[in-house]
């Protein structure tokens, strides 16, 4: 080859040269402080002075002046008494019942009645529940509305007691008033006045059917609603007497018809 041709080694020797040169003038203009020595050792001289307190450096006695007494007691301020400005209540003598009193606390024994206490109490009932998915989700049965509670319950369907009482209340109240202006329905008139009511809703009852079936005149069509308007008002007056066995009426009651 000639020495003319291009080769990359050329090129690469070339480029080491030219850096290396590129070094060394960089090196010669740099600079470079002549105290740098100084600074360092002050730097580091007192690095690490305070890195332990170490011993506590403390001038030894001198013979020629021997301890003394009290020479390193510290006198503490005087301690002034608290005066108050009223005076307390004085203390409340033992009197001899509080003594029996005490006495007879001291005789009972506690720790065996707690034990017989245990004896006779009944063991807690566990907790039912009951699991509603797979997960192992519960809740409790009582008061879930799953168990028939109420229908089993002794006083299922029966008046309640305060409502008895209170209507026995109501009752006497009525009965016993102070002008006496009600009376009770005695059973026997009750029970007349039922049978009466009876026999006429019969008669009302054999009078609707001598009726004719197909009524023309404006008479009978008012003499039907007149009949079924009566057994109407008699089927009530029986439930209403059959219902409530006391009833209270007016006392003067045949005074006021008078009138």
């Amino acid at each position: 080859m000639n020495n003319v041709d291009e080769t990359i080694y050329n090129l690469l020797n070339h480029s080491s040269k030219s850096s290396s040169s590129q070094s060394t003038n960089s090196k010669q203009h740099y600079y470079r402080s002549i105290f740098t020595s100084n600074v360092l050792q002050n730097f580091n001289k007192n690095k690490h002075s305070h890195r332990t307190m170490g011993l506590a450096i403390i001038p030894k006695p001198d013979p020629t002046h021997p301890l003394r007494r009290r020479q390193n007691y510290i006198e503490l301020p005087k301690i002034i008494p608290f005066i108050r400005s009223h005076r307390m209540p004085p203390i409340p003598k033992v009197n001899q019942q509080d003594n029996k009193n005490q006495i007879e606390k001291s005789s009972k024994n506690f720790i065996e009645e707690n034990i017989n206490k245990m004896k006779n109490s009944l063991p807690i009932c566990p907790r039912r529940y009951i699991v509603s998915d797979r997960k192992g989700n519960k809740f409790l049965i009582d008061g879930s509305g799953l168990e028939k509670d109420f229908i089993y319950k002794k006083n299922y369907g029966k008046t309640p007691r305060y409502l008895e009482a209170r209507k026995i209340v109501h009752e006497q109240s009525h009965c016993h008033s102070e002008d006496n202006s009600m009376i009770m329905l005695p059973p026997e008139e009750r029970l007349s006045l039922i049978n009466n009511l009876k026999d006429r809703y019969e008669d009302v009852f054999t009078e609707y059917q001598h009726l004719p079936l197909h009524l023309e005149t404006i008479s009978n069509i008012m003499k039907k609603t007149n009949l079924t308007n009566e057994l109407v008002n008699i089927e009530h007056d029986i439930d209403f007497l059959e219902k409530h066995q006391k009833i209270f009426i007016v006392n003067n009651y045949s005074d006021i018809n008078k009138k």
